[in-house]
């Protein structure tokens, strides 16, 4: 199988298709990707564990520019690959710099792990965007964080980062954070309270999921994913891309306007994938 990655976050865009090769394994192929976002970073590490555990080999083809396949080796996405992963292409031996304050490299997120990404994604939001803005901003993450701890809970686990970034280039001060969980999936999760047994697939799951008060327990519970857009509506630009399944959302607030789109991947994601961005005025 080949996953290819060209241009600049091509997993944002959608056309996620895996194609069939004569070759046995997955092979993703980043040989043309220009620019990798936190999307980018969690769902390869989230499929390529996928793969491996029915004992799929993987092999990662490095990016041409050199300053892209530097990124990768500088986020840690070639560190979390599954053992024994083959890596095609050259890397730099250079030295590593602390970016503390504005990126979380991937990381594996694990019920162990969250209060101390909680503090670095914290530190990450403001550094970059103030303490009102930064707090804002971090209000919405912990359900993300929550939810692939506690409802994407596998033996393969989840994977998040996390990028800062000053508007320089983007006109706006923003964070973006990506969580991708290799769990049981929005749908199936739903599908354990008896209250959601009538959803019957990813896109009416995921369209119930934006809903308050819904939850896949029978606790009381569910206001998450909702204040992931509304928390700091009044001051940002929040947008999330959510795909489990064979279904995918893009939801946005701003004020008072609101907008969600809903659609069918050709291909299906195994577990949850979550994308979100913050963005403040410059």
């Amino acid at each position: 199988m080949l996953l290819e990655l060209p241009g600049r976050h091509p997993l944002l865009r959608g056309t996620l298709r895996l194609q069939e090769t004569a070759r046995p394994g997955l092979t993703v192929d980043a040989r043309h990707l220009e620019f990798a976002s936190p999307l980018d970073l969690a769902a390869v590490a989230a499929l390529t564990h996928t793969h491996a555990a029915s004992g799929t080999e993987i092999a990662l083809l490095l990016p041409e520019r050199r300053g892209v396949a530097s990124y990768l080796q500088r986020m840690d996405l070639l560190k979390h690959l599954p053992d024994g992963s083959r890596i095609v292409g050259s890397l730099s031996e250079g030295e590593r710099n602390d970016h503390s304050a504005s990126l979380l490299e991937v990381t594996r997120l694990t019920g162990a792990a969250v209060r101390d990404v909680n503090q670095r994604i914290g530190f990450v939001a403001t550094s970059h965007l103030g303490k009102r803005f930064g707090r804002q901003a971090f209000t919405g993450l912990g359900e993300l964080i929550d939810n692939a701890v506690s409802h994407g809970t596998s033996e393969l686990g989840a994977f998040i980062t996390a990028q800062a970034y000053s508007g320089r280039t983007t006109g706006r001060r923003r964070l973006e954070v990506s969580v991708c969980d290799t769990g049981v999936g929005v749908l199936s999760h739903l599908r354990r309270n008896q209250q959601h047994s009538d959803v019957t697939d990813s896109i009416h799951a995921l369209e119930r999921a934006l809903s308050p008060r819904v939850s896949g327990t029978d606790e009381d519970r569910g206001y998450g994913l909702p204040d992931v857009l509304d928390g700091v509506r009044e001051t940002a630009i929040t947008s999330l891309i959510l795909r489990s399944g064979d279904g995918a959302v893009t939801a946005s607030h701003y004020r008072e306007h609101a907008f969600a789109s809903y659609r069918r991947i050709p291909e299906r994601v195994a577990g949850t994938w979550a994308w979100l961005r913050v963005s403040f005025p410059g």
